[in-house]
């Protein structure tokens, strides 16, 4: 028998760098099925003194202006969808993997599209890749679109 198609789709957008490819399959995917998308931005808190990051902002609390900013991302991506599907939006901070897995398990979630940078070497090797980590991490499914579409040879 068949699996059924996904109910929640769970993507984590990258509020610097938001590209369109995994939303938009999320979308086409939810449209078949009414669905939900759900939008998950993650500020990484990996710096354990972020005010000294902060000249942009210098009188904002740091953290609530990234808040903010992943909140205006989330909703201009779901300004873009058909109003027939549903978005959710969350932004949590955290390490991106750790929480884009552990959402993925607390709101039951049937597949994950995500993209990958496709990083290569030294960065690789010291910083790894999020989506490599959510894939061994996550029991779910997982669509990973790649940021440079491959062309086929002979075509």
């Amino acid at each position: 028998m068949p699996e059924p198609l996904p109910s929640r789709i769970l993507v984590p957008v990258d509020v610097g760098d938001p590209r369109r490819r995994p939303f938009e399959m999320a979308v086409q995917l939810a449209r078949l099925n009414d669905a939900t998308v759900m939008l998950l931005a993650v500020i990484d808190d990996t710096f354990p003194y972020p005010d000294i990051f902060s000249f942009h902002s210098p009188n904002e609390d740091y953290y609530k202006s990234l808040r903010d900013r992943a909140l205006e991302t989330l909703r201009g991506l779901a300004s873009e969808s058909p109003s027939t599907v549903k978005i959710d939006m969350i932004v949590s901070r955290g390490k991106p993997a750790r929480v884009i897995v552990e959402v993925a398990e607390e709101e039951n979630v049937d597949l994950i599209i995500m993209r990958t940078r496709g990083t290569r070497g030294l960065e690789h090797a010291m910083l790894g890749s999020v989506a490599d980590k959510v894939l061994r991490l996550t029991p779910c499914p997982i669509l990973i679109i790649p940021d440079h579409p491959r062309t086929r040879k002979g075509r």
